[in-house]
């Protein structure tokens, strides 16, 4: 396996072959969401989905926070590099939401899905009573859902800096700044 390929496939994939992967994580993106009453509000986070919402009114909300997100990203490619393409930032967005699955697939577990109402039980009733075998499980949890999500900010740096160009140490900040605004702001609309 070529580490180098895992953690930036923009260098090794074609434009094609990422945005089929892309759409084809999206598809299982929302699929996964309808099955277990979610809706992604902004890149990198999920939500339960309000229970009166329709089906499609939490697709459409969940398609918007990603167009959102690619409309900003397109912006901002195209003030860093007047030849940033559409497609390698559809394919930056969409690429880096794949290790989102796994979150979905991971915290939808009954040991987890125990163990966090356990936990919620017991801080209500009694805090000093929480289970240090469910605290155990809550961090093993934690911890491999802060990896997949830093392994997706690694995939979307690496896609915009690929698709930009970026090279300044000022456009990095700038960048990750923006996407904890996109993030933070999208969870307020939706």
């Amino acid at each position: 396996m070529n580490w180098k390929t895992v953690f930036n496939p923009f260098s090794k994939y074609s434009e094609n072959q990422l945005l089929i992967a892309g759409i084809v994580s999206l598809g299982i993106t929302l699929v996964l969401c309808n099955v277990f009453n979610l809706q992604v509000d902004s890149i990198f986070h999920y939500r339960y989905a309000d229970e009166k919402d329709s089906f499609i009114k939490s697709i459409g909300y969940s398609l918007l926070s990603y167009i959102i997100a690619i409309i900003i990203f397109f912006i901002l490619g195209k003030i860093y590099n007047k030849r940033t393409r559409f497609i390698d930032i559809i394919n930056t967005i969409l690429i880096s939401q794949i290790p989102g699955i796994f979150i979905i697939l991971i915290s939808e577990l009954p040991i987890i899905k125990n163990s966090m109402e356990s936990i919620r039980v017991m801080a209500e009733k009694n805090p000093a009573n929480i289970s240090p075998a469910d605290l155990v499980v809550i961090c093993i949890f934690s911890f491999s859902a802060l990896l997949l999500i830093a392994y997706g900010m690694t995939l979307i740096y690496n896609g915009f800096k690929t698709a930009t160009n970026l090279k300044n140490w000022k456009q990095i900040v700038i960048f990750a700044f923006l996407i904890i605004v996109t993030t933070i702001t999208c969870q307020f609309i939706f």
